[in-house]
């Protein structure tokens, strides 16, 4: 029996230790399942996988690529974990259920030991007559109380009272120890001691354990008792076969509880790691499609900076066309003022040279400044388009915006020189011949306002103004009526 409560009490632990155990097991299930459901996903290191992220980390863009492999190397390192976790739940469980079989084998194998120990106690008990016998013919100084081995408490039926009053009794299993040198100096019923001791020497056994009934505890502690020597000490009580089998079933019951949880922890982290894996697939074949899209948009944009290539190519060369004519257009005008200028001096027309040399001056100006604004306006455009082209549309640019620049420096050197030219006549020139310069400034000025381009208008107007001397009356005039027909251009 104490063996029992031995056993019974490390089955308690064994079972305590599997609750906790499994308690924690569950509660990284749970941590698992919720820290599942709130990250973004992880995703299952397979070649596949790993093939599609290196795709997406070529053709996605940096910043989208860095993020997306983050990611999903944080999702790989909770997948890990949630495996082992599982793992370490799961071998924990297989433990416990190995150490409560080797319990129950050991409470079996500990049953049968004392089922055999009961058929030695049927011997004793044939010994006990002696120890009646012995009692009733005051021989109790044969046997020494050793110790007291076990001891139960058995409650009893409802309507059953001990002797006490009490409904409830104590059984003790008491170890006794013969002693032969007292026993032979007694020479009474010599031929029944002689034969219980030629027995007891046979078996070799001088100690024998009897069950003892007690009503109360106080009459153990009577019985026990020794006035002299040293004091016999009581074990606790053992759990009776009642008391054992009630822990046997709940312990039972509790391994059935926890095999069935870690049954449903494991059908829930099946069903989670199959939905992260389902989730993984569908990130991978969304990161796979925009990939996709993202390739077909390059493609258009490379399409459309070709297209945009294209126009500006021709917008250049309409420009260097314009330019060259012109050039053309100075270089004749040029030719025609040198040529009156020879004719003025040769009638000595000073003041109509000198007006008539002001007004070109100021036109030629004004032209200068036309053709500075216009080149400003095509560098900027070419600036603004010089971001989306290719290393090779940019050197072409800029031989391109290099030899504007150059044909512009040789524009500004070949007004220069005219200016320089008309300042010098001014010196020299009267105020003869002022209406037919004033006639002939303003055929050149209308030619080349009417083959202008619009942009190029606005400022001819401005100079055409300026030399007619309109009124701002005649100002407003005109701006309205631009107005006007712009109003109902949109119409």
């Amino acid at each position: 029996m104490a063996n029992n409560t031995s056993n019974n009490s490390n089955i308690r632990n064994g079972v305590n230790n599997s609750n906790n155990n499994n308690a924690a097991a569950a509660a990284a299930a749970r941590g698992k399942g919720s820290v599942g459901r709130s990250a973004t996903i992880a995703s299952s290191p397979t070649s596949s996988g790993n093939t599609i992220t290196a795709a997406t980390a070529t053709s996605a863009p940096p910043s989208k690529t860095s993020k997306a492999a983050a990611q999903m190397q944080k999702m790989r390192e909770a997948n890990n974990k949630y495996k082992n976790l599982l793992k370490m739940a799961k071998e924990r469980i297989e433990q416990q259920e190995i150490d409560l079989k080797k319990m129950r084998e050991t409470r079996l194998d500990e049953e049968t030991t004392a089922s055999k120990d009961s058929g030695s106690d049927n011997y004793n008990n044939n010994n006990s007559n002696y120890l009646d016998d012995a009692a009733t013919n005051d021989d109790l100084n044969y046997w020494n109380l050793v110790r007291v081995s076990q001891r139960i408490r058995v409650d009893l039926e409802a309507h059953e009272l001990n002797a006490r009053g009490s409904n409830e009794e104590i059984w003790a299993l008491i170890e006794w120890e013969r002693d032969d040198t007292d026993r032979d100096m007694i020479d009474n019923n010599g031929q029944q001691q002689q034969q219980q001791q030629q027995q007891s020497s046979s078996n070799n056994n001088n100690r024998k354990k009897l069950w003892k009934r007690f009503d109360s505890g106080s009459e153990l502690k009577d019985f026990i008792r020794r006035d002299t020597g040293e004091p016999l000490t009581l074990p606790p009580y053992s759990l009776t076969p009642q008391q054992s089998s009630r822990t046997t079933v709940e312990a039972d019951k509790k391994v059935s509880s926890i095999t069935e949880e870690y049954r449903r922890f494991r059908v829930k982290s099946e069903m989670t790691r199959k939905k992260m894996d389902a989730q993984v697939r569908e990130l991978q074949s969304s990161n796979v499609e925009t990939t996709k899209r993202q390739i077909e948009g390059r493609e258009h944009v490379e399409q459309e900076m070709e297209a945009t290539r294209r126009t500006e190519h021709n917008q250049l060369a309409r420009m260097r066309t314009d330019a060259a004519r012109q050039e053309d257009q100075w270089k004749e005008a040029y030719d025609i003022l040198l040529k009156e200028n020879d004719a003025l001096k040769c009638s000595g027309s000073d003041a109509i040279l000198a007006s008539q040399w002001r007004q070109r001056y100021e036109a030629c100006l004004k032209e200068k400044d036309d053709a500075v604004h216009k080149l400003q306006s095509v560098q900027k455009r070419d600036q603004s388009h010089q971001l989306q082209q290719s290393s090779s549309s940019e050197r072409k640019y800029e031989m391109k915006y290099r030899d504007l620049k150059e044909s512009f420096r040789l524009y500004r050197k070949k007004a220069k020189e005219i200016f320089v030219s008309q300042a010098a006549a001014a010196a020299t020139s009267n105020i003869i011949g002022e209406e037919d310069s004033k006639l002939s400034y303003l055929k050149n000025l209308m030619v080349n306002y009417l083959t202008a381009d619009p942009e190029v208008r606005d400022h001819m107007e401005k100079a055409i103004g300026t030399v007619l001397k309109f009124t701002p009356s005649d100002i407003a005039i005109i701006e309205k009526k631009k107005t006007d027909d712009a109003s109902w251009g949109l119409f």
